[in-house]
């Protein structure tokens, strides 16, 4: 008898650990790649990254995104740009005659890996993911000298945004079909929680910092038609922000800068945006019986205060994008399916102990008991998001700025960060830096020279 109890018993669990076998977290190793970053130890973060990207089954896409970031980071602009632009091919089609959103690749079947848990889907980036990947491509496109590459970008990033506000709209979760009370208190509970997070954003997919820096790249470009329209939608969103309001107010027509001025735009990334957390559910399906769905900390977060001086006094700077409130907000619509998910494997795994426990034979109650022991203990909820992401980015511009080269003053919480920026007349420079808080990282690049060569409204040549 004994050994009949081997024969089922070893099957079964032998089962559960193979279900799993391609379970990767990626959490601590996340945390260490950040840390390194912050500490200043770049290097390890790329191994990791590059890891991530060349070698994860379930991950590439975001392993990309990571390893395009951490190389911007790291000052490594030619591969910052290559991994970027793989990222975001792999969500938008390039053809001939026009590009393709890849819309599959964010629905990924509500109720697949029903078996195992969501860390064994493939990782397809979230549409906020995919407008940071080409904001983050096109500055380091500049960084490396690739203006033209960054103006081709620009207009598929007007593509991608416009895409996706006809194809999302407001994107209001809805919920699962069937969705039982269990599973609806898991959701709201959830969705309450993160309500704090997501109020400084409409959308999950919305990035007026993009929108900003397209119209930056396309007014110095000469394209003033294509200039207004981003920087009217930059303004739409985040109203609240001066710079995007006054870039909006200049429909009217004037170049900026003029021919004997320069213009200095700066982008200030703020930290991390926050880790994800697995948060374990017991659901009253079946004794010992739960779900396990990510969340964020409930730690309030505050922005800096940041002020630059270029020309002339100090001026604050503005809120461009918050990326923890998009990220909180895609994760709010992500939360139905994802319990959904959860739920109908802890219904799958009831349903089958229930089944074995009515045939009455002991030795499979007993093979089943154990494989459910060991699905449970191995599953965790699906933490993967872009991690070395900055918590918010803020912005600052000043367009009448004499030729020279200035020791431009970034004040971060009277932490003072100086960079050393020549301004060439008629020139927009784009000047990014990266506060991790022990370091800083930053470089600029010209977007290119206003009036060179011919500067267009409404169609027509104007003369500057």
């Amino acid at each position: 008898m004994k050994l009949l109890a081997d024969r089922l018993l070893i099957p079964a669990v032998a089962a559960a650990f193979a279900a799993f076998s391609g379970c990767v977290t990626v959490d601590e190793e996340a945390m260490s790649a950040i840390a390194a970053l912050a500490r200043g130890d770049d290097a390890a973060a790329i191994a990791w990254s590059s890891e991530l990207a060349d070698k994860s089954h379930y991950s590439r896409n975001l392993g990309l995104v990571e390893a395009g970031r951490v190389n911007l980071l790291a000052g490594s602009y030619g591969e910052a740009t290559r991994r970027f632009r793989a990222a975001v091919d792999s969500a938008v089609e390039r053809s001939e005659t026009a590009p393709k959103m890849k819309l599959s690749d964010w629905g990924n079947t509500a109720l697949s890996s029903t078996i195992t848990d969501d860390r064994t889907r493939e990782y397809y980036l979230p549409p906020y993911e995919i407008n940071l990947a080409l904001e983050y491509g096109i500055i380091a496109q500049l960084l490396a000298g690739l203006r033209e590459d960054a103006l081709v970008d620009a207009r598929l990033a007007v593509y991608v945004q416009d895409t996706l506000a006809e194809t999302c709209g407001a994107d209001l979760a809805k919920e699962p079909d069937g969705a039982s009370a269990s599973s609806r208190s898991i959701v709201e509970a959830q969705s309450a929680s993160l309500d704090e997070m997501i109020a400084a954003t409409r959308n999950s997919w919305e990035n007026p910092a993009l929108w900003w820096l397209t119209g930056i790249l396309f007014e110095a470009n000469g394209e003033l038609d294509m200039a207004w329209q981003s920087y009217r939608k930059a303004a739409a969103i985040r109203p609240d922000n001066p710079y995007f309001a006054a870039d909006a107010a200049r429909s009217g027509g004037s170049a900026s800068p003029r021919a004997d001025s320069a213009r200095l735009v700066v982008f200030y990334d703020q930290g991390f945006v926050p880790m994800r957390e697995s948060l374990e559910i017991p659901i009253p399906l079946y004794t010992g019986f739960s779900v396990q769905i990510p969340k964020y900390p409930t730690v309030p977060f505050g922005e800096n205060n940041v002020s630059v001086a270029g020309s002339s006094g100090a001026k604050a700077a503005a809120l461009a994008v918050s990326v923890r409130s998009l990220a909180a907000r895609d994760l709010k619509e992500q939360m139905p399916g994802i319990v959904a998910r959860n739920v109908t494997r802890a219904v799958a795994q009831a349903g089958a102990q229930a089944a074995v426990n009515a045939s009455g034979n002991e030795y499979a109650q007993l093979g089943m008991f154990l494989f459910n022991v060991v699905v449970s203990a191995c599953r965790s909820a699906d933490t993967r998001s872009w991690r070395t992401l900055p918590s918010s980015q803020q912005v600052w511009c000043d367009d009448g700025m004499k030729p020279g080269v200035y020791a431009v003053s970034v004040s971060v919480n009277g932490r003072t960060i100086t960079a050393q920026v020549p301004l060439a007349a008629g020139e927009t420079r784009v000047l990014w830096i990266a506060d991790a808080g022990s370091v800083v990282r930053g470089a600029s690049a010209a977007a290119g020279p206003v009036g060179a060569p011919g500067m267009y409204l409404n169609g027509k040549e104007i003369n500057k």
